[in-house]
């Protein structure tokens, strides 16, 4: 290789590898700027609040969610949940009406989807709910007893638009299952940073919660119902254009984490991570795509660095010192959302899965690009 364009290559890697010690930097400061604690109910300020549930298939966990839901300590006579099944081919549906029925105490609505996909789901229930808080999650998840309450505490006393909340994948048995949590620790802990710093870039709709009213005026100008994936994302994006960046904040308590199953195979974990690929090229907020570009980049450089290292041995330094200059800036942001979720014992697999993490984020950001996506279907 000519050294010439050998040394601009490198000071393009140099510049990207200054970004990104930029940007996570950001991050790890704004989740250290975050205070955890628990957030109770202010009974003299009612809120009425509206669990919406997207469901496909769910029956083996569809159950553990209602049981759930109906222990929260929040008053039942205070919240409705509203599950939308999205042409379920399982027993979802009835497990869910078998529930209805033998708690009739408990405000529970069951709708059968008139579009298909979870985006349309959540905006049928959206459009059904009567109540001024919105609160989402997913049909797999189970949630803290206290989680309502955490949620309406903190809209009670922060008044924004869009809440964030924590998801944390279980169980962390198998190598698998620890570098899946791991892995999106991470994620967590960077939507909590960015939210934190007035940035935010990610978000989870396994768990946020957001102003009924403002979500019915951010759908008036959502162009992306024809996406497959995104419901989260899209929304996110959304309500920063209409009511700005301040509006979003990142609940941090652990009375509002809700947990979600790891992935069983390989390939239900590349399927998944496509899907939140695959959303990325229709994104229109720049910081989102600037950090989803400096992040992609970064990892190529890793990759292109090792495979060029075979053919001009000296770039094998270079490729270590890229590797563990990630493991040092990725480490304080990491050690503090493990330790806020209980998961410090993680921490011992992180510098395994450095190797490992560039090929996993260019195989599944190009495959996620090229290849169609459907919800709960490929």
């Amino acid at each position: 290789m000519n050294l010439e364009l050998l040394q601009i290559l490198l000071n393009i890697v140099l510049i990207i590898a200054a970004s990104y010690i930029v940007c996570i930097t950001a991050f790890t400061i704004g989740l250290y700027r975050l205070k955890e604690r628990t957030y109770f109910f202010n009974k003299k300020i009612p809120i009425k609040v509206s669990v919406l549930i997207a469901a496909r298939n769910e029956e083996d966990n569809i159950g553990k969610l209602l049981e759930s839901l109906y222990n929260q300590s929040f008053d039942k006579n205070l919240f409705e949940v509203i599950i939308v099944d999205d042409h379920s081919e399982d027993k979802t549906k009835k497990i869910i009406e078998d529930f209805v029925n033998k708690n009739k105490d408990f405000n529970i609505r069951v709708l059968d989807s008139e579009g298909s996909g979870k985006k349309a789901a959540i905006s049928q229930a959206l459009h059904s709910a009567v109540n001024e808080l919105i609160i989402v999650t997913d049909a797999d998840c189970i949630l803290n007893l206290s989680w309502i309450e955490s949620i309406v505490g903190f809209y009670q006393e922060n008044k924004c638009k869009m809440i964030l909340a924590p998801v944390l994948l279980s169980p962390a048995n198998s190598l698998f299952e620890k570098m899946q949590v791991l892995e999106h620790l991470s994620l967590i802990g960077s939507t909590a940073g960015s939210a934190s710093i007035g940035f935010p870039v990610m978000c989870n709709g396994a768990n946020m919660a957001y102003d009924r009213e403002a979500a019915l005026e951010v759908e008036k100008y959502r162009h992306d119902f024809n996406i497959p994936s995104g419901d989260d994302m899209f929304l996110l994006e959304q309500f920063v254009k209409n009511f700005g960046y301040n509006n979003v904040k990142f609940l941090l308590s652990k009375s509002a984490v809700v947990k979600t199953s790891t992935c069983k195979t390989i390939s239900d974990f590349f399927k998944q991570r496509r899907r939140w690929v695959s959303k990325t090229k229709s994104y229109t907020n720049w910081k989102i795509i600037l950090t989803a570009l400096i992040v992609f980049f970064f990892n190529l450089s890793i990759i292109s660095l090792l495979l060029s290292a075979f053919f001009i041995p000296a770039l094998w330094s270079l490729y270590i010192l890229l590797t563990l200059l990630k493991f040092f800036v990725d480490y304080p942001l990491l050690k503090s959302i493990t330790n806020f979720m209980n998961q410090e014992k993680l921490m011992k697999w992180m510098l395994p899965l450095e190797f490992i993490y560039p090929f996993y984020v260019v195989f599944t950001a190009v495959s996620g690009i090229l290849l169609n996506v459907n919800w709960k279907r490929n």
